[in-house]
């Protein structure tokens, strides 16, 4: 274990109410927190029993490319003398005080023998639902009791696209499924009615799309540092936003405010967006050295952005410093270009490797928690210590 990694094994004490590491035994590529089953456990004695997806990378030797995985969480943080840390290697994190079961049970998978680039869940009444996405887009009813099945099969398989890729997203109101891919093509679903409703194809990579909540458009991220607004009612783009620097890889909107969305950049950039004006970014945060990954809001707690990057870092930000004066000091020769951003509070580096996908819990219990999948085939389940939380309120420089 070299000295970072030791450092970072004896501080997750102070650094974290939770956190815990389970080694897979495929390559995972892609996580998600489900939305609430009706087949799930009630929560009991402090424990809250989510249920986690992960996407694995293509096996020629074994075709399982999903696992659905009940896992406990302790719905309180557990108490100081409880959280511990181990000199070993394969460092799995605190336990869990008083449950006796397994925290990671299996509760069904799907084997389609290709990657799993991404995947996203939504609930639209009792209806549950799973998509996704290699080149093409599987789509799966969770709803139902899957774990009386060894194996989940899709309900709908969508095959519009030419090459693979990473966007997929639902519509929060409309039972409704985007894709874009590195074949320069977005589609649009409707899950009801199993069929392709709207088709564009672009002269450059898309990369990442979401649906504006109470339209019937879309956003999506290009490699030409654009995002686009397409209607489905127009065969072209109505608006796009002005050019950033590198490839626009991440696309994220805000939970409450309908009109504020993120995009993060291959240079590591974030660019905070307005809808009503697309000439230019509203605010921006230097967030990482490498390119972005993913971003996503905390959808409980929407003050808080998380991003994951190329550099093996998942970082959370606090959008209420985004209201704070921007200006910046007039350090002279003191002042560095590489500091960390005011908005940033907590780096995790827990991860031995590359970074592919996180994701944060979607349910009241556990609301800060976050998932994290990497190249050192680990999944990574953790909250920030409130202490820290509490640290960065009260200093200019709360990062970790």
């Amino acid at each position: 274990m070299d000295e970072e990694r030791r450092n970072w094994v004896v501080n997750t004490q102070v650094l974290y109410n939770f956190i815990s590491c389970i080694s897979l035994p495929h390559q995972p590529l892609s996580v998600d927190f489900l939305p609430s089953l009706p087949w799930s456990r009630e929560n009991v004695g402090g424990i809250s029993f989510q249920h986690i997806a992960c996407g694995f990378q293509g096996d020629p030797d074994d075709r399982t490319s999903i696992y659905v995985i009940e896992v406990a969480l302790p719905s309180e943080p557990i108490k100081n003398d409880i959280r511990r840390y181990s000199k070993c290697v394969d460092y799995e994190g605190f336990p869990l005080p008083g449950f006796r079961e397994p925290m990671y049970q299996s509760v069904s998978k799907g084997s389609l023998g290709c990657d799993i680039n991404s995947l996203r869940s939504h609930r639209y009444g009792d209806k549950c639902l799973l998509a996704a996405k290699s080149r093409d887009v599987y789509l799966y009813d969770i709803g139902s009791s899957i774990t009386e099945k060894p194996e989940m099969v899709p309900i709908l398989t969508f095959k519009d696209h030419e090459k693979d890729g990473y966007g997929l997203s639902f519509h929060k109101n409309e039972p409704i499924l985007g894709s874009c891919s590195e074949d320069c093509i977005v589609n649009i679903w409707d899950v009801d009615a199993g069929r392709l409703t709207y088709n564009f194809q672009y002269h450059e990579l898309l990369n990442s799309i979401e649906f504006l909540d109470h339209e019937r458009r879309c956003l999506v991220s290009s490699d030409g540092g654009h995002v686009l607004v397409l209607d489905f009612n127009s065969p072209e783009p109505v608006a796009k936003t002005a050019a950033v620097s590198g490839a626009i890889n991440a696309l994220t909107n805000h939970y409450l405010n309908p009109d504020l969305f993120f995009t993060g950049s291959t240079i590591g950039t974030i660019h905070i967006w307005d809808y009503r004006r697309l000439d230019q970014p509203i605010h921006e945060i230097k967030a990482h050295g490498s390119p972005i990954i993913r971003l996503q809001v905390n959808g409980l707690c929407p003050t808080l952005l998380g991003s994951a990057a190329e550099d093996g870092c998942v970082r959370i930000f606090d959008l209420e410093a985004v209201h704070s004066d921007f200006e910046v000091d007039d350090g002279g020769d003191d002042a560095e270009d590489d500091s960390d951003p005011k908005e940033l509070i907590f780096t995790h580096t827990g991860h031995d490797d590359q970074v592919f996908d996180f994701c944060w819990s979607n349910a009241v219990t556990t609301e800060a928690f976050i998932a994290s999948v990497g190249g050192d085939y680990g999944l990574q389940l953790w909250q920030i210590s409130d202490n820290v939380v509490s640290y960065s309120d009260e200093e200019d420089d709360g990062s970790t």
